[in-house]
């Protein structure tokens, strides 16, 4: 680069499993420029999250994904950037509305993806080349002398919960009736789309399994798709909770054993924090988008069709299940994870 980095403006991805699949490029970015202020660009539902990474100084608030104040919040905050006066831009995330903020707001170095027809906004176009999605952002941050330093040994050490979370924790455990040093097995249900979550009726079976199989107490992560069935008082080493924020989320998995679910932003915010993970995998590829590191297990049917665009129900070459489950989420049986989590344990 033609002069030292005072500082550089990252826009984070959209969805918070991208945005911890960030952390390896953040921390080589940090290693490689000691010096230089690492400023976050993060979605406003996002703000908290971002604060917690370790690599990142301060945070600004990107425009909102919808409304009617969108246009003006692009203005604000191309006009905070100008007066943050960045040397360079790494745009994480792939959209439009990205290169064009950091466009607006004169940052001389925009580093991207040309995606979504942004490439005249970008001085450094890089193109993706399809492999795991950290590796792309590594890729990214390469371009701006950011050394390739992919450790997996370190994936807990990029994202940090704050005393007021964890303090959190430890009422939300007093409440449920989880000890101090015990360390639960948490379930998670939930994903952002229903096509991509396996089966409620598995997860419930799969809860039930391990609390019968293990001494540890499992915590159920009761959110959509997933409802918890009404019996489940019955199981006195079964928990549900419901209304956590994304960050007292992390502090809640921090506290865990392992994490076994959908392969979601909450498998990533366990990964982030150190915590052994399961994924299951249906549409989406272990090879794409799984946490790095040894230990993480991956449960998948490996359709040869995956990963697949995800356009349910219209290309998909099987039809859906009952409960509109896509054929390689179904091939899964509660065996494998069940199986896949006593390994992890």
């Amino acid at each position: 680069m033609p002069r030292p980095l005072a500082r550089v403006v990252v826009r984070l991805p959209n969805w918070v499993g991208d945005i911890m699949m960030t952390l390896p490029a953040l921390r080589a970015l940090r290693a490689s420029l000691p010096d230089t202020e690492v400023l976050a660009l993060a979605r406003p539902e996002h703000v908290e999250l971002a604060q917690r990474i370790v690599s990142v100084a301060r945070v600004a608030v990107a425009p909102p994904r919808r409304g009617r104040g969108r246009r003006r919040a692009m203005w604000t905050v191309a006009s905070e950037l100008r007066r943050s006066q960045c040397d360079a831009a790494v745009l994480f995330a792939p959209s439009f509305e990205a290169a064009l903020t950091v466009w607006l707001s004169d940052v001389p170095i925009r580093i991207g993806y040309p995606t979504d027809h942004r490439g005249v906004l970008l001085t450094e176009r890089v193109e993706d080349r399809g492999g795991h999605r950290s590796d792309g952002f590594l890729d990214l941050v390469e371009r701006l002398g950011g050394a390739r330093r992919p450790d997996d040994s370190r994936l807990g050490d990029g994202f940090r919960c704050a005393p007021a979370e964890r303090a959190w924790v430890d009422r939300l455990f007093g409440r449920l009736g989880i000890g101090r040093t015990t360390k639960p097995i948490f379930v998670n249900p939930a994903s952002a789309k229903t096509p991509r979550a396996w089966s409620s009726d598995r997860f419930e079976q799969l809860a039930v399994r391990l609390a019968v199989a293990s001494s540890a107490a499992v915590l159920v992560h009761a959110r959509s798709p997933f409802e918890v069935p009404s019996d489940w008082t019955r199981h006195r080493s079964i928990r549900t909770v419901s209304d956590a924020s994304l960050v007292e989320l992390a502090a809640i998995l921090e506290r865990c054993a392992v994490y076994v679910g959908n392969d979601s932003g909450p498998m990533h915010l366990a990964a982030a924090v150190g915590i052994p993970t399961v994924g299951i995998y249906g549409p989406s590829s272990p090879t794409r988008t799984s946490p790095r590191g040894s230990c993480h297990t991956p449960v998948t049917a490996a359709f040869a069709c995956s990963p697949c665009r995800e356009r349910f129900f219209e290309e998909c070459p099987s039809a859906p299940t009952a409960d509109q489950r896509p054929p390689c989420l179904n091939a899964i049986e509660v065996d494998d994870v069940v199986a896949a989590v006593s390994r992890a344990l």
